[in-house]
């Protein structure tokens, strides 16, 4: 949401307004970069002071459409609807979880006051339209990200001297929430397989924070690859610790369209992944990267071993896909196609 603001935030046919709920990350930062923001209580489901302030919001500001970014504020932005008149309602799609093709499912995603539904990926898209009566109710935008942050970072954390690797060690990590969606049980498995029958100095690193984290340092130590499996906790220095990556290794079961294949991309880091969602749509394989099966450790293994013993497989890789990030998935292209999409849906 943040992202969609600021690239169109110059547009002076645009005015954005953000409203979201109180004691919330989002609003914090909206209030640190002086963007203009309105907040409710939303304590559940059916919060009646965020619906109130929805009704009291687009009324005052003269609202034209309506962007909601998660299940709750979209069935509280539906029931506003009922005392608002000619405001377009849209509603971002993220993750290629199944939708059921269940009576409420179909009620809600055809529900007549939803203009369109975007979607991160093609692969989120088509988990749609099953239940969609008009499937050009759904369009896809893709997330961009800022190249130039990642192809040249400032590199303000070693991340091999703070762990005690040596200099030239091979490193293979993933920046992740330390959640189900992940899968990185299976990034671990993955690791295991590597190391099992593997003289090379190969070491393993996970960024990120998440609920599953005293979880998955058991199952390293079960698999007796903890002295190789590195949690580096939530970080900041994001691209600074990418580029020090050998390899990018995503092991998700779910997903949109993740950024960090991107951000991988962008920094020149060759990405093995798991053909979750939509990253086939970005990783092709042995063009763009090397892609298997979801939890299928034994292909992630073999591909991590063949990016590691052909430097020229690996280096092609790192051009097509820095390529293919210029190309398709850049701030700028993902600037002109909301701005697009806005300017059509008003008119």
């Amino acid at each position: 949401m943040l992202t969609t603001y600021n690239i169109l935030k110059d547009h002076q046919d645009l005015s954005q307004i953000i409203l979201c709920p109180e004691d919330s990350v989002l609003l914090q930062k909206c209030k640190e970069a002086n963007i203009p923001v309105y907040s409710a209580p939303r304590k559940s489901k059916f919060s009646l002071a965020f619906l109130k302030t929805i009704i009291r919001v687009v009324k005052e500001e003269n609202i034209d459409v309506i962007h909601v970014h998660d299940s709750t504020a979209l069935t509280l932005s539906l029931f506003s609807l009922k005392f608002l008149h000619q405001v377009k309602l849209v509603y971002s799609r993220k993750r290629n979880n199944k939708v059921k093709s269940n009576f409420l499912k179909k009620r809600k995603y055809n529900n007549p006051g939803i203009t369109k539904i975007v979607c991160v990926s093609q692969a989120v898209k088509d988990v749609l339209i099953p239940v969609l009566k008009d499937p050009d109710k759904a369009v896809v935008i893709y997330d961009g990200i800022d190249v130039q942050k990642f192809s040249n970072p400032t590199i303000t954390t070693n991340i091999r001297s703070e762990f005690r690797l040596k200099p030239d060690s091979i490193l293979i990590g993933n920046i992740a929430g330390l959640t189900r969606q992940k899968d990185l049980f299976t990034f671990l498995d993955t690791a295991e397989l590597i190391l099992k029958d593997n003289d090379k100095d190969i070491n393993f690193m996970l960024v990120g924070e998440g609920p599953l984290e005293s979880e998955l340092k058991d199952y390293a130590i079960k698999l007796g690859i903890s002295d190789r499996v590195f949690f580096a906790g939530f970080r900041r220095e994001i691209p600074s610790i990418l580029a020090q990556f050998d390899i990018f290794l995503l092991s998700s079961e779910t997903e949109g369209l993740p950024l960090s294949v991107m951000e991988a991309f962008a920094a020149k880091v060759p990405v093995v992944a798991t053909a979750a969602g939509g990253t086939g749509e970005a990783v092709v394989n042995r063009e763009t990267g090397m892609i298997s099966a979801v939890k299928d450790a034994h292909a992630l293994a073999a591909n991590v071993l063949e990016v590691i013993n052909d430097p020229n497989l690996a280096e092609n890789m790192k051009q097509y896909a820095f390529q293919l990030v210029n190309d398709k998935f850049t701030l700028e292209v993902m600037e002109r196609e909301y701005y697009n999409f806005y300017k059509t849906l008003a008119g």
